[in-house]
């Protein structure tokens, strides 16, 4: 087998064992939550049948009912058959219902329903904010590394790392009270979603670029300055190396050299920190969703835990977050490998 189908199926070997893990580690942390709602669900459902109705032996009915309805939620069995049921229907999407009043578009209480119903949200704004920060960022960082010691690399190393370091969250709210509040440019953070079927298509996407402006700008502003100066600083690195100076040397033009010779060296290192950083900035940006009312993964989680308190959306939404970080990081070994067939060999060696 060729090294670069060995590494392929190595990394997809141990993406999959990690989220098998995972899933397992998420059920059993769920698991005594999730019984503890049944288990009351079935106590007051067996009381309101109690009240309802005329009984010879009413103790006996409690009893068998009781026990009718826990085998019918797998609360007789043991915890770690529990555990077990519940990881498989993890595994195969299938979340079962909410236990509030939480519904998907179609009116459906089905959990996998219902998160399929924010995550296209939650993806639109982040590819979005993606490509736009991430391709500033190069371009800057290049820039920058060309001119080092120029007040261009100077303001990004300052830029960079001050606006980093900011919370996402707390910046969000700077940019509400600023754009909403003072200036009055934009109106009020609402969860209501523009409907194409109401606005039709031009409405439709002015009122979607409209609601995406703050969090968006928000995200690049917080993002740019440290993929930019990551940028920087790897393809400063990499100016250093004797093949580049020997290249200026015999005059090979500063635009192939920048281009070819040095952007093809810090491509994988610069590309995994893309994805790397795309993944860090999933949970505060899921923070910020709930702050400009973003109905989006983290707005639905915010509902889950703090007005519904509903545990299978919560363990849906683990999941798929979990799903997200594990994938993320799957595809940046991919991506490296592609990059960098030394990585490739070494795989193949190893095995």
């Amino acid at each position: 087998m060729p090294a670069s189908w060995k590494y392929f199926a190595l990394r997809t070997f141990n993406m999959l064992l990690v989220l098998v893990i995972v899933v397992f580690i998420l059920s059993a942390s769920f698991s005594t939550m999730a019984e503890q709602e049944l288990e009351t669900a079935v106590r007051q459902q067996v009381q309101g049948e109690m009240e309802g109705g005329q009984f010879d032996n009413p103790e006996q009915y409690r009893e068998e009912r009781t026990r009718e309805l826990r085998e019918r939620y797998n609360l007789h069995l043991p915890r770690w058959q529990r555990v077990f049921f519940s990881a498989r229907n993890v595994l195969t999407l299938d979340l079962g219902d909410a236990q509030s009043r939480m519904t998907a578009g179609d009116g459906t209480s089905d959990v996998t329903s219902i998160i399929m119903d924010y995550l296209p949200r939650t993806i639109l704004l982040f590819t979005t904010a993606a490509f736009i920060y991430t391709g500033l960022g190069i371009a800057v960082g290049l820039k920058a590394a060309q001119r080092a010691g120029s007040k261009l690399d100077k303001f990004l190393s300052l830029f960079g790392m001050t606006a980093s370091s900011l919370p996402m969250w707390w910046v969000g709210m700077l940019v509400i009270l600023i754009f909403v509040y003072s200036l009055g440019w934009f109106p009020r953070p609402s969860p209501r979603f523009p409907r194409i079927e109401v606005l039709g298509l031009w409405g439709y996407l002015r009122e979607i670029l409209i609601k995406m402006a703050l969090p968006l700008a928000t995200i690049v502003f917080v993002l740019f300055g440290g993929r930019a100066w990551v940028t920087r600083n790897i393809v400063t690195g990499v100016l250093q190396d004797d093949y580049i100076m020997a290249a200026r040397a015999k005059g090979v033009p500063e635009r192939k050299v920048i281009y070819g010779h040095t952007l093809k060296t810090a491509a994988p290192p610069v590309v995994t920190s893309a994805i790397m950083s795309l993944l860090m900035s999933v949970g505060g940006a899921m923070i910020s969703e709930i702050v400009f009312a973003w109905p989006g993964m983290g707005y639905l989680l915010r509902l889950a835990i703090f007005t519904y308190s509903d545990v299978p959306v919560i363990l849906g939404i683990s999941f798929i977050t979990a799903f997200l970080y594990i994938f993320g990081y799957y595809l940046a070994d991919l991506i490296y490998g592609f990059l960098d067939p030394r990585v490739e060999v070494g795989a193949g060696d190893r095995m």
